[in-house]
């Protein structure tokens, strides 16, 4: 078995049982198409093969790529891609009807890489990932809470997600100093370039200042520097009270919000 490699933050699973879950997540069958990021020894991979109509590994370790070629490449239906997934170019293996994808994510690239999956197009009819069990907290948060924030509006308001269950860190090779969780994300279809921007920006300027109350930010945030009656017209239209703070708004009100601020700079 080749050696992890910490420079690409790599822990196998290694727990059957957990293998098998994970894949029972993504729900694929015979007419599935899926594509595998990170698939490294092929631990999730074996469970695909011949189970599903396409299989594409993803997968930018030089050793790693060359043995899960070697193993599968011949296989009918299996494409193996040496390359980085934050860079691969996802619409060329993205088909109809909508691909599923899964991932036991690198911790280092768990936030582009989530986001990079969610921009696929077309949308994947599920993506299934295995993330560090605080980051799979903060994604499926709800609002009122600490672990609420601005990874938790960026998913949220492009996906439905479900905290599905936690997995311990001895279900790796090697341990990882945290546990970790599966998390099920069925992305929403239909969201302009504009609007996925517009959310980040609001939700970035929100929750770097927290503990203030969304009237406040609103008014003295570079980002929108809103006079009082362009603040008081955006937050009575949105149904938002001023003086809450940003932890208490909802990802749809957010999603909302983040619109009509956007049509306060182009109207």
């Amino acid at each position: 078995m080749v050696r992890a490699k910490r420079s690409l933050s790599q822990n196998f699973l290694v727990d059957k049982n957990i293998r098998r879950k994970l894949i029972e997540l993504l729900g694929a069958g015979p007419e599935d198409a899926v594509i595998e990021v990170g698939p490294g020894h092929g631990e999730l991979s074996e469970l695909l093969v011949g189970r599903v109509r396409r299989l594409v590994l993803i997968e930018k370790d030089d050793r790693l790529a060359p043995a899960l070629a070697e193993r599968w490449g011949a296989v009918p239906g299996v494409v193996v891609v040496h390359g980085d997934a934050l860079e691969v170019d996802m619409a060329t293996y993205s088909e109809h009807p909508p691909v599923r994808i899964i991932s036991n994510v690198p911790y280092a690239i768990t936030s582009p890489l989530i986001f990079r999956l969610l921009e696929a197009d077309p949308a994947p009819q599920a993506i299934v990932v295995l993330v560090q069990e605080e980051v799979a907290r903060r994604i499926t948060a709800e609002p009122g809470g600490k672990e609420y924030g601005a990874l938790t509006v960026g998913v949220q308001t492009r996906a439905d997600v479900r905290f599905a269950f936690r997995v311990g860190r001895k279900a790796f090779r090697p341990i990882p100093g945290v546990d970790s969780a599966a998390v099920v994300m069925k992305p929403i279809p239909g969201k302009s370039r504009a609007e996925i921007e517009a959310v980040r920006t609001l939700a970035r300027a929100a929750f770097s200042r927290r503990r203030k109350q969304l009237g406040t930010i609103l008014r003295t945030a570079p980002e929108f520097a809103l006079g009082p009656e362009q603040l008081a017209a955006v937050l009575s239209a949105s149904g938002i009270d001023p003086t809450v703070r940003p932890e208490e708004i909802a990802p749809a009100a957010f999603a909302e919000l983040a619109l009509r601020l956007q049509a306060t700079k182009t109207g």
